[in-house]
């Protein structure tokens, strides 16, 4: 529509933020309650986090690792990439979770992809990680690698990364796939459509997916909408769809991750990212 582009231009950032929101909130409300069973998920008491962040063998592997992604893909933020303190981030939790299986959505230039699977190469060389995008992002004309300008797609990073044998790329909308796949996983990361409504039902469907004892991992979640970086903007979607998740199923826990020992962005040492664990207790 010739319209919207148009009135994006003219509308402050702040008003068409609120647009946004404004939207966002009306489709939660709308969309039909999903099925939660939380059952699979690895209790919140037995994620430690100080112990995963903190983890020496996890820093040393890090290193040679981020080493290697950098030599390809570089070292600095990419436009709609995971920020290199959330890469690091992911790396740990991978490496110290161990997960047979991965399921992200959401591949885009494939920053996160790149990490998780150098731990998966790293901690567990028989895991495997399926990334799910609605876009090819191994097009060569389309693909977001071309319009960031990375030289080459994230398929052929993956092979100079010596972990093409690890990845599946999927072209297809989340929740079909999420729907129509008889694979169990034991990490999901979900860091595709960020509105509310995505969130609330690729969580459903994550559950399903789990393998017991997995977890499920947001990125963009600001807890209570609040800003986490000063001087930029907040993604409401994911905390607003886990507000309703937990109304409808106590059992689920949301753990902001919260500091890191380690730069984000923006100078701090703060990350969006937040794990989905089994409540110790109903909530």
């Amino acid at each position: 529509m010739v319209l919207r582009p148009l009135i994006k231009a003219l509308l402050p950032r702040s008003a068409l933020g609120a647009a946004v929101s404004a939207r966002d909130a009306v489709q939660i409300l709308s969309t039909p309650r999903a099925a939660f069973d939380a059952r699979n998920l690895r209790p919140a008491a037995d994620v430690d986090m100080k112990a995963i962040f903190g983890d020496r063998s996890a820093a040393e592997a890090w290193q040679t690792d981020q080493a290697a992604v950098a030599s390809v893909f570089g070292a600095r933020e990419w436009v709609g990439g995971v920020n290199p303190g959330d890469r690091r981030a992911i790396y740990h939790l991978i490496y110290a979770l161990n997960p047979r299986s991965v399921l992200e959505v959401g591949t885009h230039v494939g920053a996160s992809t790149f990490h998780i699977a150098r731990a998966l190469r790293a901690a567990a060389p028989d895991g495997t990680l399926t990334t799910v995008d609605i876009s090819d992002v191994n097009d060569p004309q389309s693909g977001a690698w071309v319009s960031v300008g990375l030289n080459r797609a994230p398929r052929d990073m993956l092979a100079a990364l010596d972990c093409a044998r690890h990845v599946t790329f999927v072209v297809r909308p989340s929740l079909e796939f999420m729907t129509a796949t008889n694979e169990k996983y034991d990490f999901i990361f979900l860091d595709g459509d960020h509105s509310a409504r995505a969130v609330y039902l690729e969580t459903a469907a994550a559950l399903r997916l789990l393998r017991p004892g997995g977890l499920i991992l947001l990125h963009d979640f600001y807890p209570e909408g609040r800003p986490l970086y000063a001087g930029s903007g907040v993604i409401v979607g994911p905390d607003r769809a886990l507000k309703r998740v937990r109304r409808e199923c106590p059992d689920i826990a949301v753990m902001p991750v919260g500091a890191l020992p380690w730069l984000t962005k923006d100078g701090s040492n703060v990350t969006s990212l937040a794990l989905v664990a089994k409540a110790s207790s109903p909530a």
